[in-house]
């Protein structure tokens, strides 16, 4: 059967969110509903996180883009340094530090966001990582320091909801990247929802790469049950949703 782009509602959405010159663009923006630029969990048990620089990814890039690939076989025994989980999160997604753009200052992070804006918040599922209890945490960027928000391994859980997705039992790390689409919409209205996805993919191409400059596996995931991660994550309803995970490791020939 042919597919039906009239009653799509994927392509209505495209349709009305393009930008026509028939229409007038609103650039008007309210400051007072803007939404928080960071998500925190007040009260949570927190864990500080080496690894807050650069050491050991001088590999070049172009080696980096060549081997690229994905990789599924992780390494059911073998633990994972601290400090690789914690130069992850900081390489891939962690604010390095303040510029200012058109007067006003702007959180530096390595990967670009429309109007610096960023709506991608990462959640970590961790197990047999050095010095970090395995559980479900929430990733603050600007202290990295993860919050705790459910204890014990969930990689059982995530692969059931994933699809069978069967890879995210052995991996060591989770990263859930969840979207705060407010954040991105309050200033782009419905075109928002288009830039939230590609913030999305910046960040899932810099885990690959960091990743793999660290001499981990790593495999993207975009199939799974919405609702139920969402509960798992214990999201705040309405707000913030998930939108892709990456799965990483190490692999079962750097463990042999």
């Amino acid at each position: 059967m042919a597919h039906d782009r009239a009653s799509d509602v994927a392509s209505v959405f495209h349709l009305h969110s393009s930008n026509v010159r028939a229409r007038t663009v609103d650039l008007t923006l309210d400051e007072d509903r803007r939404p928080f630029r960071f998500r925190s969990y007040p009260g949570a048990p927190r864990i500080v996180l080496p690894g807050r620089d650069h050491d050991g990814l001088d590999v070049p890039l172009g080696a980096l883009l060549r081997r690229r690939a994905s990789n599924r076989e992780f390494s059911t025994e073998a633990t994972l340094p601290a400090e690789s989980l914690g130069r992850l999160l900081f390489a891939s997604y962690g604010v390095h530090g303040e510029r200012v753009i058109d007067g006003q200052r702007i959180h530096a992070r390595p990967t670009p966001s429309a109007g610096s804006l960023y709506p991608i918040e990462l959640y970590v599922a961790v197990q047999r990582v050095e010095g970090v209890a395995d559980g479900l945490y929430h990733y603050d960027a600007r202290a990295h320091e993860l919050e705790l928000r459910r204890a014990g391994a969930v990689q059982p859980q995530l692969a059931d909801m994933t699809i069978g997705q069967g890879m995210l039992t052995r991996a060591n790390v989770v990263v859930l990247m969840t979207a705060v689409f407010d954040r991105t919409m309050w200033k782009y209205k419905q075109r928002g929802y288009r830039y939230v996805w590609l913030d999305a993919g910046h960040v899932g191409q810099n885990l690959y790469l960091v990743a793999d400059a660290l001499g981990l596996g790593v495999v993207a995931v975009g199939g799974f049950y919405d609702a139920e991660l969402a509960r798992l994550l214990a999201l705040p309803d309405g707000e913030e949703a998930v939108v892709y995970l990456v799965c990483t490791g190490v692999r079962v020939s750097a463990a042999r």
